[in-house]
């Protein structure tokens, strides 16, 4: 009798053992599908912008004015929409923005458009958004604000026989008025933009038109050699007097240009 007790007990214990090692898979491929729903679930989490990006490199975009747009979406095309409301906020480390958040509707395409207006000094400023509902996720960039500046540099040396004046442009096209002292410098009259511009019938001023993004080079003929008119980096506001007292921005970058004859021009 003690040895079929026995027996019992040994089945039952294998019996026990087989139905436990049937019941752990299917515990461990519940668990993993859970998990992969999860995963779904938040990859399925549409939040993006044509400016801002999710990325630890965070995307830099010069802007020459006063303002930028940029979106805030729901979706990344028709086919793949966030199926749930989006609450997001919106923050600048400078400058004023249109809206500081709202509400992207779930279940069809959908933006809202942000403007941040800067008319301070040259800056960067950093834009982020970030959802709450219903996943948190991060959206940066980075606004560089240039604001256009007009400047010219005047190239001369004792013992040169003539002056040159450089003209750089910025974003815009811009009408230049160049004033001179006949009794110093005489303008050189085969310049293409001084052909192409108003030139006085006294000679000693001349009004061009300049391209955006444009260095236009001038020489002026020195009656006294002898003499210095070197000007740096100058901003000015369309009107140019020489010879200049000025003895330029000693701040501002160098401008790009080749060497070139007389009359000839270079572009930025």
């Amino acid at each position: 009798m003690k040895k079929k007790k026995i027996t019992v007990a040994v089945i039952s214990a294998i019996s026990a053992l087989i139905l436990m090692l049937g019941i752990v898979p299917s515990l461990a491929k519940y668990v993993t599908e859970q998990g992969k729903q999860s995963t779904v679930v938040s990859d399925n989490f549409y939040f993006t912008s044509d400016y801002l990006s999710e990325s630890t490199m965070i995307p830099e975009h010069k802007i020459y004015g006063d303002s930028v747009s940029f979106e805030i979406r729901n979706y990344i095309d028709s086919s793949r929409v966030n199926a749930s409301d989006i609450v997001y906020t919106v923050t600048a480390t400078d400058g004023t923005l249109s809206s500081e958040g709202g509400t992207l509707t779930g279940g069809t395409a959908g933006s809202d458009t942000i403007t941040l207006t800067y008319s301070g000094e040259e800056k960067e400023i950093i834009v982020t958004v970030t959802s709450s509902s219903p996943y948190v996720k991060e959206l940066k960039a980075k606004f560089v604000f240039i604001k256009p500046v007009l400047r010219y540099e005047i190239t001369d040396s004792v013992g040169s026989y003539y002056a040159e004046l450089y003209i750089h442009t910025a974003n815009e096209a811009k009408e230049v008025t160049v004033n001179w002292d006949t009794e110093k410098l005489l303008i050189d009259e085969t310049n293409d933009y001084v052909i192409q511009g108003n030139l006085n019938d006294a000679k000693n001023s001349v009004s061009v038109d300049i391209p955006a993004h444009t260095t236009v080079k001038i020489a002026f003929f020195k009656n006294d050699i002898t003499k210095n008119y070197s000007c740096g980096a100058t901003r000015f506001d369309g009107t140019i007097t020489m010879p200049s007292l000025s003895t330029g921005s000693k701040n501002l970058p160098p401008p790009n240009k080749h060497q070139g004859g007389i009359g000839q021009l270079s572009w930025l």
